[in-house]
């Protein structure tokens, strides 16, 4: 009798289990996350696989930036998955998809950035970045030439750092009613 019971338990603990899978693995889909392992996660769920994980000002654990002393780069992706393909930063905005289906400037510099912090923290291939705008994915193929445009572009940043004047690098006034410097900017579009 104890037996059969001890056996009923053992076999809805599996079901318990196996439900719960299947939950965890309807959940990623539906996520829209790439398929692969979490590395990483800004988002409220640290993982701690790439970096420790500290408390927050609330009190809740969170990842630590990804540092790259060699690049003088600091930031935090939302997640980083490792996927059959190779390691890969997700950014996700609140956003929807820029029209066109082009992804801005900034944000593919943003994800590119990520990409670079990946490959040089775990030290592997990074084959591509993705940014999940509110309605829908963009990949971000990080080549070459994107690494090449981003390393000048930390570059001409450094530069800008030392420099007594550094002038507004766009003309979009909504970009600047955004800014956090617009009320110590002379150059400000917003009214």
């Amino acid at each position: 009798m104890m037996t059969a019971l001890l056996l009923a338990v053992a076999f809805a603990l599996v079901l318990l289990a196996v439900a719960a899978g299947v939950a965890s693995r309807r959940a990623a889909r539906g996520s829209g996350l790439p398929r692969g392992r979490m590395l990483y996660s800004d988002t409220g769920f640290a993982v701690g696989k790439v970096a420790p994980t500290v408390a927050g000002e609330d009190g809740e654990r969170q990842e630590r930036p990804l540092l790259s002393r060699r690049h003088g780069l600091v930031g935090r992706p939302d997640y980083v998955v490792r996927t059959v393909e190779g390691v890969v930063p997700v950014e996700v905005k609140s956003s929807r998809c820029p029209p066109g289906g082009e992804p801005y400037d900034s944000h593919v510099m943003q994800v590119a950035a990520y990409c670079l912090l990946a490959e040089d923290v775990l030290g592997e291939r990074v084959p591509h970045g993705l940014i999940r705008y509110r309605d829908c994915d963009l990949k971000v193929e990080y080549t070459e030439e994107l690494r090449g445009e981003l390393l000048a572009l930390l570059e001409e940043m450094r530069e800008a750092r030392g420099a007594e004047e550094v002038h507004r690098s766009h003309d979009e006034p909504r970009r600047c009613a955004g800014c956090s410097m617009r009320e110590q900017c002379d150059e400000s579009l917003a009214g």
